[in-house]
């Protein structure tokens, strides 16, 4: 085994299956919602910028989204099962390899940091009416807060079991908000200096010392690479069937509760799909997050025009994300034994997604009516919404 190749070969594998399924999305009609959705924030961000009260905490918002960004570092390191076997006796030679590590995954949180900065920024100029320059720097300090935070958590993981990183999760997060506050509202030098002092303080004298006191902790290590990995199978998943994707499945009385209630369960599929959009992480977690995210376009987007267009949209990329929920059980031989027809599946799977979709819609109407107290936008937006719904479960549902 050549350690000083190693890294390239297995990050080269990752992205050549990577790439594979990146074509497969580009080829899918979800990039043009998704650019048809980045055209509508564009637009009505600009128009929110313009309605914004004085009193809004523009630089508290940005403080918080900037510190979230920064303090969540996910990092890969890619492992495999067999390395606490074959690599394991080899930590010692492996310095250059978790560097390798740390540098690739500094390199793309440092890319979704300043794409984060970027959208920040009209709302930032509307707070501070800053120039460009000093904006520029302050992502430059960005990026170094991301490198600090990746050594960080880099050095937490060396933690032992029963050692909480609770604390160390709180420090890190409490000082990068001290300081990020400081640069957006352009606080004197010196209280900028300070901070920036506690934070090398606390790298130095709290973190660092882990390093040396704890070893490598591998099963940490391959639990977040598997994290990672799923992570990105089940994007992919959403496009075409990812046979390395590991579902995990929760009981979830009260929801199963719930979705007996408002979800098909009639027959074999449709209490199938039901299960399985409840009980696995994916599917709901799509559901309720694109729900919420819509919830505020309808809520904060002025104008009937922009709530009406933005709850269009979040129904159609609900129903383009959920699609994957079709073909769920395709690998289990079991539901193959069962005595049923061929289209109960197609039409079990269009009534469950047609009922989500409705619920979505219905929840937007009933939102826009309660903030507008207009009949006749209630009325448009349910419309938009039924005929939004009509359309996306009108599209062939099944795979090629």
């Amino acid at each position: 085994m050549q350690l000083e190749t190693l890294w390239k070969e297995r990050a080269g594998a990752f992205w050549n299956i990577a790439l594979r399924y990146f074509r497969l999305i580009g080829n899918s009609s979800f990039l043009f919602t998704l650019v048809l959705t980045l055209i509508f924030g564009a637009y009505y961000y600009s128009e929110l910028l313009k309605v914004l009260p004085e009193t809004f905490p523009g630089v508290t918002v940005i403080t918080i989204i900037a510190a979230f960004v920064i303090v969540k570092t996910p990092l890969r390191f890619f492992l495999s099962e067999a390395d606490l076997v074959f690599l394991l006796p080899a930590e010692s030679k492996l310095k250059d390899y978790f560097r390798r590590s740390l540098f690739y995954s500094f390199m793309l949180q440092a890319f979704i940091t300043v794409v984060t900065m970027v959208i920040l920024a009209p709302l930032y100029q509307h707070e501070m009416a800053t120039g460009t320059s000093y904006y520029i720097f302050v992502i430059a300090i960005m990026l170094l807060l991301k490198g600090l935070n990746v050594l960080m958590k880099w050095m937490e993981l060396h933690l032992p079991a029963h050692r909480s990183v609770v604390g160390f999760v709180v420090v890190r997060t409490v000082m990068t908000m001290l300081l990020s506050y400081l640069l957006f509202v352009q606080a004197s030098w010196v209280f900028v200096a300070l901070s920036a002092i506690g934070i090398v303080g606390v790298l130095l004298f709290m973190y660092f010392p882990l390093q040396g006191k704890y070893a490598i902790k591998w099963e940490k290590l391959l639990a977040l690479d598997e994290k990672q990995s799923m992570k990105f199978y089940r994007t992919a998943n959403l496009f075409t069937d990812v046979p390395k994707l590991k579902q995990s499945v929760k009981e979830r009385k009260v929801m199963s509760s719930i979705a007996d209630t408002i979800l098909p369960n009639n027959t074999v599929y449709e209490k199938l799909y039901q299960k399985a959009f409840v009980r696995s992480n994916e599917y709901l977690g799509i559901y309720i997050r694109l729900l919420l995210i819509g919830l505020l376009v309808v809520v904060f987007v002025p104008g009937t025009t922009g709530k009406v267009i933005g709850a269009g949209l979040f129904i159609y990329l609900t129903a383009t994300q959920l699609r994957t929920l079709y073909p769920h059980f395709e690998a289990h031989v079991m539901i193959k034994l069962y005595p049923l027809k061929g289209g109960q599946k197609d039409q079990a799977f269009r009534k469950i997604l047609k009922r989500l979709l409705g619920v979505q819609a219905a929840l937007f109407a009933l939102v826009v009516l309660v903030l507008t107290q207009n009949v006749i936008t209630f009325i448009l937006m349910a419309l938009v919404g039924s005929v939004t719904v009509l359309f996306a479960t009108m599209k062939k549902v099944s795979k090629s």
